[in-house]
Protein backbone atom coordinates (compact mmCIF):
# COMPACT_ATOMS: atom_id res chain seq x y z
CA UNK A 1 0.00 0.00 0.00
CA UNK A 2 1.71 3.64 -1.15
CA UNK A 3 1.67 6.47 0.58
CA UNK A 4 -1.71 8.35 -0.54
CA UNK A 5 -3.67 5.07 0.21
CA UNK A 6 -2.84 4.65 3.66
CA UNK A 7 -3.23 8.34 4.33
CA UNK A 8 -6.24 8.11 2.87
CA UNK A 9 -7.20 4.93 4.90
CA UNK A 10 -6.24 6.46 8.16
CA UNK A 11 -8.57 9.23 7.07
CA UNK A 12 -11.74 7.00 7.10
CA UNK A 13 -10.75 5.19 10.34
CA UNK A 14 -10.56 8.35 11.77
CA UNK A 15 -13.41 9.53 10.82
CA UNK A 16 -15.04 6.05 11.99
CA UNK A 17 -13.90 6.54 15.16
CA UNK A 18 -15.25 9.82 15.64
CA UNK A 19 -18.63 8.44 14.93
CA UNK A 20 -18.04 5.45 17.29
CA UNK A 21 -17.86 8.13 20.03
CA UNK A 22 -20.18 10.61 19.04
CA UNK A 23 -22.65 10.49 21.76
CA UNK A 24 -19.21 11.56 24.23
CA UNK A 25 -18.06 14.46 21.84
CA UNK A 26 -21.74 15.66 21.73
CA UNK A 27 -21.61 15.89 25.45
CA UNK A 28 -18.62 18.05 25.91
CA UNK A 29 -20.25 20.53 22.77
CA UNK A 30 -18.88 19.00 19.69
CA UNK A 31 -21.40 18.32 16.82
CA UNK A 32 -20.38 15.69 14.45
CA UNK A 33 -21.66 16.05 10.58
CA UNK A 34 -20.38 13.98 7.21
CA UNK A 35 -16.53 14.59 7.28
CA UNK A 36 -17.33 17.65 9.48
CA UNK A 37 -16.57 18.65 13.32
CA UNK A 38 -17.59 21.24 14.72
CA UNK A 39 -17.33 22.61 18.69
CA UNK A 40 -19.40 25.98 18.99
CA UNK A 41 -19.29 28.35 21.99
CA UNK A 42 -20.74 31.69 23.41
CA UNK A 43 -18.01 34.36 23.42
CA UNK A 44 -17.13 37.68 24.83
CA UNK A 45 -19.06 40.32 22.86
CA UNK A 46 -15.92 42.49 22.19
CA UNK A 47 -12.75 41.40 20.97
CA UNK A 48 -9.46 43.05 21.56
CA UNK A 49 -11.62 46.65 21.92
CA UNK A 50 -7.27 48.62 22.74
CA UNK A 51 -6.76 47.54 19.17
CA UNK A 52 -10.11 47.81 17.74
CA UNK A 53 -10.78 51.56 19.15
CA UNK A 54 -7.44 52.64 17.67
CA UNK A 55 -7.24 54.89 14.48
CA UNK A 56 -4.89 52.84 12.87
CA UNK A 57 -7.49 50.19 12.74
CA UNK A 58 -10.30 52.67 11.61
CA UNK A 59 -7.48 53.34 8.69
CA UNK A 60 -6.47 49.55 8.11
CA UNK A 61 -10.76 49.04 7.58
CA UNK A 62 -10.75 51.89 4.89
CA UNK A 63 -8.04 50.07 3.04
CA UNK A 64 -9.74 46.67 3.68
CA UNK A 65 -12.99 47.93 2.24
CA UNK A 66 -11.05 48.56 -0.98
CA UNK A 67 -8.99 45.21 -0.82
CA UNK A 68 -12.86 43.32 -0.11
CA UNK A 69 -13.29 44.54 -3.39
CA UNK A 70 -10.57 44.14 -5.65
CA UNK A 71 -10.67 40.59 -4.71
CA UNK A 72 -14.58 39.86 -5.46
CA UNK A 73 -13.20 41.23 -8.97
CA UNK A 74 -10.56 39.35 -8.72
CA UNK A 75 -12.42 36.47 -7.91
CA UNK A 76 -15.00 36.79 -10.53
CA UNK A 77 -12.45 37.15 -13.01
CA UNK A 78 -10.39 34.35 -12.35
CA UNK A 79 -13.15 32.13 -12.17
CA UNK A 80 -14.45 33.44 -15.53
CA UNK A 81 -11.12 33.97 -16.85
CA UNK A 82 -10.05 30.34 -16.50
CA UNK A 83 -13.71 28.76 -17.36
CA UNK A 84 -13.44 30.24 -20.79
CA UNK A 85 -10.23 29.58 -21.35
CA UNK A 86 -10.90 25.79 -21.04
CA UNK A 87 -14.01 25.84 -22.83
CA UNK A 88 -12.09 27.42 -25.79
CA UNK A 89 -9.34 25.23 -25.53
CA UNK A 90 -10.82 21.97 -25.12
CA UNK A 91 -14.14 22.76 -27.06
CA UNK A 92 -14.07 25.33 -29.44
CA UNK A 93 -10.57 25.55 -30.90
CA UNK A 94 -8.47 22.48 -29.24
CA UNK A 95 -6.05 22.37 -32.24
CA UNK A 96 -4.63 25.37 -31.61
CA UNK A 97 -3.71 25.31 -27.91
CA UNK A 98 -1.82 23.28 -25.73
CA UNK A 99 -2.68 21.39 -22.98
CA UNK A 100 0.21 22.99 -20.60
CA UNK A 101 -0.86 26.13 -22.12
CA UNK A 102 -4.19 26.04 -20.71
CA UNK A 103 -5.37 27.88 -17.07
CA UNK A 104 -6.78 25.15 -14.09
CA UNK A 105 -8.08 25.40 -10.90
CA UNK A 106 -6.80 22.14 -9.50
CA UNK A 107 -8.50 21.39 -5.81
CA UNK A 108 -5.58 20.45 -3.07
CA UNK A 109 -5.82 16.78 -2.83
CA UNK A 110 -2.42 14.94 -0.59
CA UNK A 111 -1.10 12.16 -2.92
CA UNK A 112 -3.06 13.31 -5.51
CA UNK A 113 -2.21 17.05 -7.01
CA UNK A 114 0.02 17.54 -3.77
CA UNK A 115 2.69 14.69 -2.05
CA UNK A 116 1.89 13.67 1.54
CA UNK A 117 4.54 15.06 2.78
CA UNK A 118 3.55 18.85 1.89
CA UNK A 119 0.32 18.22 4.28
CA UNK A 120 1.96 19.50 7.83
CA UNK A 121 3.00 22.59 5.59
CA UNK A 122 -0.54 23.06 4.50
CA UNK A 123 -2.35 22.39 7.49
CA UNK A 124 -0.08 24.54 9.51
CA UNK A 125 -1.12 27.41 7.11
CA UNK A 126 -4.19 26.81 6.42
CA UNK A 127 -4.62 27.03 10.87
CA UNK A 128 -2.79 30.14 11.02
CA UNK A 129 -4.31 31.77 8.02
CA UNK A 130 -8.20 31.33 8.85
CA UNK A 131 -7.84 32.06 12.52
CA UNK A 132 -6.34 35.22 12.01
CA UNK A 133 -8.83 35.87 9.19
CA UNK A 134 -12.29 35.30 11.45
CA UNK A 135 -10.10 37.50 14.41
CA UNK A 136 -9.99 40.23 11.90
CA UNK A 137 -14.01 39.90 11.50
CA UNK A 138 -14.61 39.60 15.18
CA UNK A 139 -12.19 42.99 15.75
CA UNK A 140 -13.75 44.91 13.03
CA UNK A 141 -16.65 43.78 14.69
CA UNK A 142 -15.66 45.09 18.05
CA UNK A 143 -14.62 48.59 16.02
CA UNK A 144 -18.02 49.14 14.69
CA UNK A 145 -19.95 48.39 17.69
CA UNK A 146 -21.73 45.07 16.67
CA UNK A 147 -21.27 42.39 19.15
CA UNK A 148 -19.78 38.75 18.94
CA UNK A 149 -22.19 36.53 20.24
CA UNK A 150 -20.19 32.90 19.33
CA UNK A 151 -17.10 31.66 17.63
CA UNK A 152 -15.79 28.38 17.56
CA UNK A 153 -13.26 25.84 15.26
CA UNK A 154 -13.85 23.01 12.83
CA UNK A 155 -12.69 20.22 11.08
CA UNK A 156 -13.97 19.75 7.33
CA UNK A 157 -12.62 15.98 6.20
CA UNK A 158 -8.93 16.77 7.22
CA UNK A 159 -8.96 20.82 7.25
CA UNK A 160 -8.89 22.65 10.12
CA UNK A 161 -10.98 26.42 10.32
CA UNK A 162 -12.28 28.46 12.69
CA UNK A 163 -15.43 31.17 12.34
CA UNK A 164 -16.68 33.91 14.96
CA UNK A 165 -20.85 34.88 14.98
CA UNK A 166 -21.58 38.52 15.55
CA UNK A 167 -24.86 39.43 16.75
CA UNK A 168 -27.40 38.84 13.44
CA UNK A 169 -29.27 41.36 14.61
CA UNK A 170 -26.75 44.03 15.28
CA UNK A 171 -25.04 43.24 11.95
CA UNK A 172 -28.50 43.68 10.18
CA UNK A 173 -28.99 46.42 11.60
CA UNK A 174 -26.08 48.42 10.61
CA UNK A 175 -25.18 50.76 8.25
CA UNK A 176 -23.66 49.20 5.11
CA UNK A 177 -20.27 50.75 5.62
CA UNK A 178 -20.22 48.78 8.84
CA UNK A 179 -20.94 45.78 7.19
CA UNK A 180 -18.47 45.75 4.80
CA UNK A 181 -15.81 46.68 6.49
CA UNK A 182 -16.72 43.57 9.00
CA UNK A 183 -16.99 41.21 6.12
CA UNK A 184 -13.67 42.69 4.09
CA UNK A 185 -11.52 42.18 7.34
CA UNK A 186 -11.24 38.70 6.73
CA UNK A 187 -10.23 38.94 3.00
CA UNK A 188 -7.82 41.92 3.45
CA UNK A 189 -5.74 39.87 6.34
CA UNK A 190 -5.21 36.92 3.89
CA UNK A 191 -4.61 39.70 0.88
CA UNK A 192 -1.52 41.32 3.57
CA UNK A 193 -0.65 37.75 4.70
CA UNK A 194 0.11 36.76 1.20
CA UNK A 195 1.95 39.79 0.37
CA UNK A 196 3.95 39.49 3.42
CA UNK A 197 5.00 36.11 1.87
CA UNK A 198 5.58 37.02 -1.81
CA UNK A 199 8.85 37.33 -1.47
CA UNK A 200 10.33 34.48 0.31
CA UNK A 201 8.70 32.39 -1.99
CA UNK A 202 9.37 34.25 -5.67
CA UNK A 203 12.39 36.31 -4.79
CA UNK A 204 14.49 34.35 -2.36
CA UNK A 205 14.70 30.59 -3.57
CA UNK A 206 16.89 32.06 -6.65
CA UNK A 207 19.00 34.22 -4.51
CA UNK A 208 19.95 31.11 -2.23
CA UNK A 209 19.73 28.37 -4.81
CA UNK A 210 22.84 25.99 -4.70
CA UNK A 211 22.01 24.28 -8.08
CA UNK A 212 18.71 22.71 -9.35
CA UNK A 213 17.41 19.11 -8.31
CA UNK A 214 16.17 16.96 -11.00
CA UNK A 215 12.45 15.77 -9.48
CA UNK A 216 11.85 13.84 -12.22
CA UNK A 217 12.82 12.73 -15.99
CA UNK A 218 10.71 12.31 -19.49
CA UNK A 219 11.50 8.83 -20.68
CA UNK A 220 13.73 8.44 -23.10
CA UNK A 221 15.06 11.53 -23.71
CA UNK A 222 18.77 12.15 -23.10
CA UNK A 223 18.62 12.82 -19.14
CA UNK A 224 16.59 9.62 -19.19
CA UNK A 225 18.87 7.28 -21.69
CA UNK A 226 22.16 8.41 -19.65
CA UNK A 227 20.50 6.93 -16.81
CA UNK A 228 21.27 10.02 -14.48
CA UNK A 229 19.34 9.45 -10.99
CA UNK A 230 16.61 11.84 -9.95
CA UNK A 231 17.34 13.73 -6.79
CA UNK A 232 20.96 14.34 -8.76
CA UNK A 233 21.39 18.38 -8.62
CA UNK A 234 22.59 20.11 -11.35
CA UNK A 235 25.51 22.37 -10.78
CA UNK A 236 26.85 23.59 -14.23
CA UNK A 237 26.42 23.18 -17.96
CA UNK A 238 29.48 23.71 -19.86
CA UNK A 239 31.17 24.70 -16.98
CA UNK A 240 28.65 27.55 -16.22
CA UNK A 241 27.30 27.44 -12.93
CA UNK A 242 23.23 27.37 -12.94
CA UNK A 243 20.94 28.14 -9.92
CA UNK A 244 18.10 28.92 -11.80
CA UNK A 245 16.01 27.74 -14.46
CA UNK A 246 16.04 30.31 -16.71
CA UNK A 247 20.18 30.47 -16.66
CA UNK A 248 19.74 26.71 -17.19
CA UNK A 249 17.71 27.17 -20.55
CA UNK A 250 19.99 29.58 -21.87
CA UNK A 251 23.03 27.54 -21.60
CA UNK A 252 21.10 24.69 -23.07
CA UNK A 253 19.55 26.76 -25.73
CA UNK A 254 23.74 27.44 -26.82
CA UNK A 255 24.43 23.89 -28.14
CA UNK A 256 22.82 21.04 -28.90
CA UNK A 257 26.11 19.19 -27.46
CA UNK A 258 26.61 19.97 -23.53
CA UNK A 259 28.83 19.11 -20.40
CA UNK A 260 26.74 18.62 -17.48
CA UNK A 261 28.17 19.23 -14.05
CA UNK A 262 26.13 17.06 -11.04
CA UNK A 263 25.92 16.32 -7.60
CA UNK A 264 24.77 12.44 -7.19
CA UNK A 265 22.63 11.80 -4.64
CA UNK A 266 25.73 9.62 -3.25
CA UNK A 267 27.59 13.07 -2.94
CA UNK A 268 30.02 12.46 -5.62
CA UNK A 269 30.32 14.89 -8.17
CA UNK A 270 30.13 14.11 -12.05
CA UNK A 271 30.62 15.47 -15.84
CA UNK A 272 27.94 14.00 -18.42
CA UNK A 273 27.94 14.54 -21.93
CA UNK A 274 24.83 14.81 -23.74
CA UNK A 275 23.18 15.66 -27.12
CA UNK A 276 20.11 17.47 -26.13
CA UNK A 277 16.80 17.47 -28.76
CA UNK A 278 16.56 19.69 -31.36
CA UNK A 279 14.83 21.87 -29.15
CA UNK A 280 17.55 21.95 -26.59
CA UNK A 281 15.99 19.71 -23.77
CA UNK A 282 17.03 17.20 -22.06
CA UNK A 283 13.89 15.95 -20.29
CA UNK A 284 14.62 17.13 -16.62
CA UNK A 285 11.84 18.69 -14.40
CA UNK A 286 13.63 20.40 -12.18
CA UNK A 287 13.41 22.61 -8.63
CA UNK A 288 15.72 25.08 -6.57
CA UNK A 289 18.05 23.14 -4.72
CA UNK A 290 18.81 25.03 -1.59
CA UNK A 291 19.79 24.04 2.13
CA UNK A 292 18.00 21.37 4.02
CA UNK A 293 17.30 23.67 6.69
CA UNK A 294 15.69 26.10 4.57
CA UNK A 295 13.88 23.43 2.94
CA UNK A 296 10.68 23.54 5.96
CA UNK A 297 11.12 27.60 6.04
CA UNK A 298 10.41 27.80 2.21
CA UNK A 299 7.62 25.17 2.01
CA UNK A 300 6.08 26.69 4.78
CA UNK A 301 6.35 30.25 2.81
CA UNK A 302 4.94 28.72 -0.13
CA UNK A 303 1.77 27.32 1.73
CA UNK A 304 0.98 30.77 3.61
CA UNK A 305 0.76 32.15 0.35
CA UNK A 306 -0.92 29.55 -1.95
CA UNK A 307 -3.59 29.98 0.98
CA UNK A 308 -4.35 33.13 1.54
CA UNK A 309 -4.39 34.37 -1.59
CA UNK A 310 -5.95 31.41 -2.55
CA UNK A 311 -8.49 32.42 -0.05
CA UNK A 312 -8.22 36.28 -0.93
CA UNK A 313 -9.45 35.66 -4.11
CA UNK A 314 -12.23 32.94 -3.77
CA UNK A 315 -13.71 33.82 -0.48
CA UNK A 316 -13.99 36.98 -2.42
CA UNK A 317 -15.77 35.45 -5.04
CA UNK A 318 -19.51 35.78 -4.66
CA UNK A 319 -20.46 32.03 -4.27
CA UNK A 320 -23.33 31.95 -2.23
CA UNK A 321 -21.68 30.98 1.33
CA UNK A 322 -18.40 33.67 0.59
CA UNK A 323 -17.46 36.38 2.29
CA UNK A 324 -17.66 38.05 -0.96
CA UNK A 325 -21.07 36.79 -1.39
CA UNK A 326 -22.42 38.85 1.43
CA UNK A 327 -20.42 42.16 0.01
CA UNK A 328 -22.29 41.56 -3.67
CA UNK A 329 -25.56 41.28 -1.58
CA UNK A 330 -25.23 44.01 0.33
CA UNK A 331 -24.51 46.11 -2.83
CA UNK A 332 -27.06 44.68 -4.86
CA UNK A 333 -29.58 45.76 -2.01
CA UNK A 334 -27.89 49.35 -1.88
CA UNK A 335 -29.03 50.03 -6.11
CA UNK A 336 -32.45 48.67 -4.67
CA UNK A 337 -32.77 45.63 -6.47
CA UNK A 338 -33.63 42.39 -4.13
CA UNK A 339 -31.23 39.67 -2.76
CA UNK A 340 -32.78 37.31 -4.85
CA UNK A 341 -31.21 38.95 -7.96
CA UNK A 342 -27.71 38.63 -6.10
CA UNK A 343 -28.65 34.87 -5.43
CA UNK A 344 -28.98 33.70 -9.25
CA UNK A 345 -25.69 35.82 -10.01
CA UNK A 346 -23.83 33.94 -7.27
CA UNK A 347 -25.61 30.38 -8.28
CA UNK A 348 -24.57 30.69 -11.64
CA UNK A 349 -20.74 31.92 -10.35
CA UNK A 350 -20.98 28.53 -8.56
CA UNK A 351 -21.85 26.42 -11.58
CA UNK A 352 -18.85 28.32 -13.60
CA UNK A 353 -16.09 27.50 -10.83
CA UNK A 354 -17.47 24.04 -10.38
CA UNK A 355 -17.14 23.53 -14.38
CA UNK A 356 -13.75 24.82 -14.28
CA UNK A 357 -12.60 22.51 -11.48
CA UNK A 358 -14.25 19.21 -13.82
CA UNK A 359 -12.52 20.90 -16.59
CA UNK A 360 -9.00 21.30 -14.60
CA UNK A 361 -9.09 17.77 -13.70
CA UNK A 362 -10.88 15.85 -16.10
CA UNK A 363 -10.48 17.79 -19.59
CA UNK A 364 -12.02 16.43 -22.55
CA UNK A 365 -10.02 14.56 -24.79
Amino acid sequence: MNTPELFFLGLVIFWLVLYLIKNKLERRGFQIYPFLLLWKKGTRSEWFPNIANKRYYKIFEKIALILGLVSMVGGISLVVYVFLNLINAYFISPSQVTQSQVPRLTPIIPGITIGINQVPWLLLAIGISVTLHELAHAISATSNKIKVKGGGILLLLFFPGAFVEPDEDEFMGSPISAKLKVISAGIAVNLILAGIVFPFVFYLPPLISQGLQIVAEVPHYPAYNSSIPVNSVILAVNGHKVNTPDQFSYYLSQSTHVNITLLLPNGSVIIKTLNTTPDHKIGVYITYDYPPILYAILDFAYWMFTINFSLALLNGAPLIITDGGKIFTELIKKVGLSENVSYVIQGLLVVVLIGAIVLSLSPPQ
